[in-house]
C-alpha cells in the first residue's frame, strides 16, 4: 500500500492550507490509483472534514471501525478524530474534500454562537464521524454546499468569499442539526482509544529517527507491551512496526529528493539499522529502490511521483 504524504505542524495535525490568504478553509481533490497513492496514513486535524466520494468507493478507518462510502455519497469526520483513508483496489476512486476550523465559523469565544452551536461539539467532540447519503435531502444538502463551494473557487464570481461563508454558515447548521439528534456516548471507550492511539503515533513521528522498542512505546500508555501491540493491531489494522517502517520510508523520501545525503547517510537518519535493510523496506513499499527513486525525482523536479505529492 502507498501512502501520500501530508503535511504535518508541530503537535503532528494535519496542515491545514488555506485557499487563500486570510480565507482559512481548505478545499482539495484526492484521487487514489495503484499506481501513484493509495491511502493517507493516520492523522487528525483541528477542523471539521467533509468528504464527497466523486469517484468509486473510499474508505474511511477510524479506531477499530471502518465506514465504506461510494460515489455521491459523503462523510463528515469530526475534529480531532483520528483516521486514516485509503481507496479500493477496483479501480480509481476520488473525493473532494472541505476542511473548515471552527474559527471560521466563529471566531469569538465569549459570542452566542460559539457558546450555542460549537462549545457543545468543541467539549466533547461526538459523534466522531456522520455518513452522508445521498438520498438523505438533509445530508443531500450538504453534499450539494461542497459542490457550490467549489464552484465558486473555480469561477471567482465577485463577493464569492461571503458567498462561501453564507455556505459555510448553512453547512454547520445543518451538522449541528444532525448532531443535536444524536445521543452523547454511553462510555468514554471511543475517545479514549482515540486518544491512546494519537500518543502512539506522536511518539513514533517524535522519534522516528531513533532506535524505539516496544517497551519505550507501551511506557507512553502505561501498559504492558502485550496490551499495547493488541490495542495497535485492533484499532488500525496493522502491526506498530509496520507502521513504523512506512513512516521511516516516507521520511526518507524527502532526504532522497531534497538533500545530498549518501542513501546510507539517509538510511540512519530516519532510523534503519543499515542501508541494505533500508533499501530492501522501501523497495517492498514503494516498488522502486531508493537510488532509481531520486533519480527519477531529480531528472523530473517539476512532475515528481505522485505518492510524494502533498495534499
Amino acid at each position: 500500500m502507498i501512502a501520500k504524504n501530508i503535511l504535518f505542524q508541530e503537535d503532528k495535525q494535519e496542515l491545514i492550507k488555506p485557499i487563500l490568504p486570510g480565507f482559512p478553509i481548505s478545499v482539495f481533490y484526492s484521487s487514489f490509483q495503484e499506481d501513484t497513492y493509495n491511502c493517507i496514513n493516520w492523522h487528525w486535524h483541528e477542523a471539521f472534514q467533509y468528504c464527497l466520494i466523486t469517484e468509486g468507493t473510499v474508505d474511511f478507518l477510524l479506531p477499530n471501525t471502518s465506514y465504506h462510502v461510494r460515489k455521491g455519497d459523503g462523510i463528515f469526520i469530526n475534529i480531532q478524530q483520528i483516521h486514516f483513508i485509503k481507496g479500493r483496489s477496483a479501480g480509481p476512486s476520488s473525493y473532494l474534500c472541505l476542511d473548515i476550523p471552527p474559527s471560521f465559523i466563529c471566531a469569538d469565544e465569549r459570542s452566542r454562537i460559539w457558546q450555542k452551536y460549537l462549545k457543545p461539539v468543541l467539549r466533547a467532540p461526538y459523534p466522531p464521524v456522520i455518513l452522508l447519503s445521498k438520498r438523505n435531502p438533509e445530508h443531500q444538502e450538504i453534499l450539494d454546499s461542497i459542490r457550490k463551494i467549489q464552484i465558486l473557487l473555480k469561477d471567482d464570481p465577485e463577493f464569492a468569499e461571503l458567498d462561501i461563508q453564507a455556505i459555510i454558515s448553512g453547512i454547520w447548521k445543518n451538522t449541528f442539526s444532525q448532531i443535536s439528534k444524536i445521543s452523547p456516548p454511553p462510555s468514554s471507550e471511543e475517545n479514549q482509544d482515540n486518544n491512546r492511539l494519537k500518543v502512539i503515533l506522536q511518539y513514533m513521528m517524535d522519534h522516528y529517527s531513533e532506535k524505539i522498542t516496544l517497551e519505550d512505546i507501551a511506557a507512553q500508555l502505561s501498559v504492558s507491551s502485550g496490551e499495547c501491540c493488541r490495542f495497535f493491531k485492533k484499532a488500525t489494522g496493522q502491526s506498530m512496526f509496520s507502521y513504523l517502517k512506512n513512516l521511516r520510508v516516507n521520511k526518507s523520501m524527502e532526504l532522497l529528493k531534497n538533500s545530498d545525503m549518501s542513501i546510507s547517510e539517509i538510511a540512519d537518519a530516519v532510523g534503519f539499522c543499515n542501508q541494505s535493510y533500508y533499501t530492501d523496506c522501501f523497495r517492498k513499499i514503494k516498488n522502486i529502490t531508493p537510488k532509481k527513486y531520486r533519480e527519477l525525482t531529480l531528472r523530473r523536479p517539476k512532475d515528481v511521483l505522485a505518492s510524494d505529492v502533498n495534499s
